[in-house]
């Protein structure tokens, strides 16, 4: 099954994540993924379970979740350095594990076995935050139906994730925590079918992303509003007064005030046009007017969450006190040249979280936002020669003032391989040891949502955690809820 697996590879690429645009004269490419549902769009479809109503708390508060694309290889981030994991470590991954010269301490935290750890010597803002108890790691995590071991993965009983180890369909998995089935509807979007189900069509969705159209802020009745990490994107014409443009303009005006009675498409392409330009107006008048504190990087990645957190400041002016916000930095499928390559993007991620919560911090925010990461799968523990292939467990990480920081949660795993590593399928692709519903059901109790409907957002957390006793803590802790 594993061999099966890993052959399809090079055929399940990430073409099936698309972003949606507009085109039109006069219109910028981002017009489109407004959340604008036009009138003759097909019904969604999904399971019944998304159709159930949630119940969540209203309140000022901000996830932001960075898809970390193409699989993260996350052994490399976070490493053991006592002696006899180290060792262990060392010789699993051959040429591909780092000297202990190259990692980061992470000092006062030792796990249950007597484990210390650090992290990629790219990442010394990921280390002051961790020192500083504002940041954490989940351990050996992702989407998973049910608990599995080694032997029900290889004599094919157990319920695994509809297409595992393929970037699509992991891809998809993380957004809706719902892996036994191939939804178009994500967890964030059922937050905003709650509390925006009447929003007025010129009004900011509270579900932003900075990466075009995504499942996760996708619910039954809600969508997203994209923008870039310049803002958000109107009518070209319109951002600059001349000659040239305003004659182009009253062209187009003419264009949109025609009378389409008779054609609905044409309707519905009015309509959508001039409510995104609504949106736009509505959004830039809001946001501009708010400074950021600090300096930010001039990579794409930190430039983006410059814009998040000018968002998350100009919340009450944008009527959105509670958002969540979509990112992707893509890049990460390091088949070839890992170790280079995966120092750099480490790097740019370590910085960009750093100049973030540093921002949020001197707004005084830093209570109301949790920053996570996800990646479509671990990757395999043992080197193909130059880099790694696709695995299942990895190591994510969980950023804010909310955040139980300092520590490792989850089960991080022996790193040995084969009949020695009970979590060990094949070339080091490791069992996860926790699903992502363990952290999203905190996530989600922070944002609001209310215990009871915790089934409804995570049908398979029950596999994971006794509900029965709603006194009962979530068995991670990594949230203050």
């Amino acid at each position: 099954m594993l061999n099966k697996l890993l052959n399809r590879r090079d055929l399940l690429k990430a073409g099936a994540k698309t972003t949606g645009t507009a085109a039109g004269l006069g219109l910028a490419s981002g017009l489109g993924l407004t959340g604008i549902a036009p009138a003759f769009a097909a019904p969604i479809s999904g399971s019944e379970l998304v159709k159930k109503p949630v119940r969540v708390t209203a309140q000022r508060k901000a996830l932001v979740f960075i898809m970390l694309d193409g699989g993260n290889d996350s052994f490399n981030m976070l490493v053991p350095t006592n002696s006899k994991h180290y060792q262990q470590y060392q010789q699993t991954r051959g040429n591909l594990a780092l000297s202990k010269d190259q990692l980061l301490p992470l000092k006062d935290f030792m796990d249950e076995q007597g484990r210390h750890f650090s992290v990629h010597h790219s990442m010394p803002e990921v280390q002051a935050l961790f020192s500083q108890k504002k940041l954490a790691f989940v351990a050996n995590m992702g989407p998973m139906i049910e608990p599995v071991n080694k032997q029900n993965f290889q004599n094919g009983s157990a319920a695994l994730p509809l297409g595992l180890m393929s970037h699509a369909d992991q891809f998809k998995h993380w957004q809706t925590s719902m892996p036994g089935q191939r939804l178009n509807q994500g967890w964030f979007g059922r937050f905003a079918d709650t509390l925006q189900p009447n929003r007025a069509s010129f009004d900011i969705p509270m579900n932003i992303s900075l990466s075009g159209s995504n499942i996760m802020q996708n619910g039954l009745k809600t969508s997203h509003y994209s923008i870039t990490d310049k803002g958000s994107v109107g009518l070209i014409v319109k951002e600059e007064s001349n000659a040239l443009n305003d004659t182009i303009l009253a062209s187009f005006n003419d264009l949109m005030t025609a009378d389409y009675h008779n054609d609905p498409f044409k309707q519905g392409y009015l309509l959508s046009t001039w409510e995104a330009q609504q949106q736009h107006q509505t959004f830039k008048q809001a946001v501009e007017q708010h400074q950021i504190p600090g300096d930010f990087s001039d990579t794409p990645l930190s430039q983006q969450l410059k814009k998040v957190a000018q968002s998350i400041k100009a919340a009450d002016d944008l009527n959105t006190p509670q958002q969540t916000f979509f990112l992707r930095y893509i890049g990460w499928d390091h088949h070839d040249e890992l170790l280079n390559n995966h120092a750099s993007m480490l790097q740019v991620l370590s910085k960009a979280l750093g100049e973030f919560q540093g921002a949020l911090d001197d707004m005084g925010l830093a209570d109301n936002v949790i920053t996570f990461t996800g990646s479509d799968f671990g990757r395999t523990l043992t080197s193909n020669g130059n880099g790694t292939d696709h695995g299942w467990g990895g190591n994510t990480l969980v950023m804010g003032n909310g955040v139980a920081g300092g520590k490792v949660y989850g089960q991080y795993p022996e790193l040995n391989l084969g009949d020695k590593n009970p979590l060990d399928v094949g070339d080091g692709v490791l069992i996860p040891t926790t699903a992502t519903d363990q952290l999203y059901a905190e996530l989600a109790l922070w944002f609001g949502i209310k215990r009871r409907d915790l089934p409804l957002m995570f049908p398979n957390l029950k596999h994971f955690y006794n509900m029965a006793d709603p006194a009962q803590a979530l068995p991670l802790g990594v949230i203050s809820v």
